[in-house]
């Protein structure tokens, strides 16, 4: 039986990006956004400076640089696109892409949570995709006080994992509880909050696992995320953050704002209910809480930020007659419809 299980590990990328299935009218939107915004706010007195942080394949990028290059070539000649890219093999392969574009882009392999370069110039940070694959740490909290436990994982020898909890907060994890409950969007506003379930379903729970130590279901903290926003307010003061991501995910495991967890078995995908699982070997997702992120955005780094559906922002900045079909039907606009953009 072992034998015929194996797993597959899975590819830099598991399924396609909006990016990817509608380009280039996608990219094109975007630049649209850009330009527009470029257009008010700097031009003619600074250059166009785009920052993209896990470009991917790079088409964005492409079709971007594409789209100025052939409506806007002055603003073109004063384009400048730089990716951070973490990984080394789409590093090598978006620096193959580059073609006439390679006097415009640096590619710098390097994690963006790792930054310590300042840039003041005004520039744009685009960030698609990337919210869901940043790391989040899991909380519980005890039942009759109220107070967070951070979770931890242990591996032995046999890589069996097993999860303990301690009362001691890492400082990330201790920042995002802070300015949460200092925030618009405390915990008593969060309806499907773990604290604020009925005692009496708490103490259930509690009584019928006495493995839970008297906690709560627990919640998965975006600490990353919170990390990304420090350095943009930090290393990147004149930015205007462009990016996209996915406020709700399905078959998710248990836990509030928990991750998706999946992997390739025979050729299909399949989930599992467990973040602790083999390295390597699975895909988790987080799903973003947009209403809560823009509040926490303006909290860190002193802008205003807002948020929109994908069809919202794509119904103002795409070519949408390019992508309606004969039927009448607009697969860019309607797919997507767990996606939500937050600009600044």
């Amino acid at each position: 039986m072992k034998k015929d299980f194996q797993l597959e590990k899975p590819s830099l990328q598991l399924w396609h990006t909006p990016t990817e299935l509608f380009q280039p009218f996608y990219g094109e939107a975007l630049a649209r956004y850009i330009l527009v915004n470029y257009k008010l706010n700097s031009y003619p007195y600074n250059d166009l400076v785009i920052y993209e942080a896990g470009a991917g394949n790079g088409t964005l990028m492409l079709n971007i640089l594409d789209f100025l290059e052939k409506n806007e070539p002055e603003v073109y000649e004063r384009t400048k696109y730089r990716v951070i890219e973490i990984s080394s093999k789409l590093f090598k392969k978006q620096s193959s892409r580059l073609g006439k574009h390679m006097d415009k882009v640096e590619i710098i392999n390097e994690s963006i949570l790792e930054w310590k370069t300042p840039v003041v110039e005004p520039c744009f940070f685009i960030a698609l995709e990337v919210f869901d694959n940043l790391s989040h740490d899991v909380v519980r909290y005890d039942v009759d006080t109220n107070q967070p436990f951070q979770g931890h994982v242990v591996i032995d020898e046999h890589n069996d994992f097993s999860e303990f909890y301690s009362p001691e907060l890492e400082p990330w994890t201790l920042k995002f509880l802070d300015m949460r409950e200092r925030g618009e969007f405390p915990i008593h506003k969060l309806a499907k909050h773990p604290l604020n379930q009925y005692a009496i379903t708490k103490k259930v729970k509690s009584a019928l696992n006495p493995l839970r130590n008297n906690l709560s279901d627990p919640e998965y903290v975006p600490t990353r995320l919170l990390k990304l926003f420090d350095v943009l307010g930090r290393y990147f003061p004149n930015h205007q953050l462009l990016a996209s991501d996915f406020n709700s995910l399905d078959a998710t495991i248990p836990g509030f704002n928990a991750p998706t967890v999946q992997t390739m078995y025979k050729s299909s995908m399949i989930n599992v209910d467990s973040y602790m699982c083999e390295q390597g070997y699975f895909d988790i997702m987080f799903p973003t809480d947009f209403t809560v992120m823009n509040d926490l955005y303006r909290q860190v780094v002193g802008k205003v930020s807002s948020t929109c559906s994908h069809s919202e922002f794509l119904n103002v900045w795409a070519d949408t007659d390019a992508t309606t079909t004969k039927t009448g039907e607009n697969p860019m606009l309607e797919l997507y419809s767990n996606v939500n953009f937050i600009y600044s």
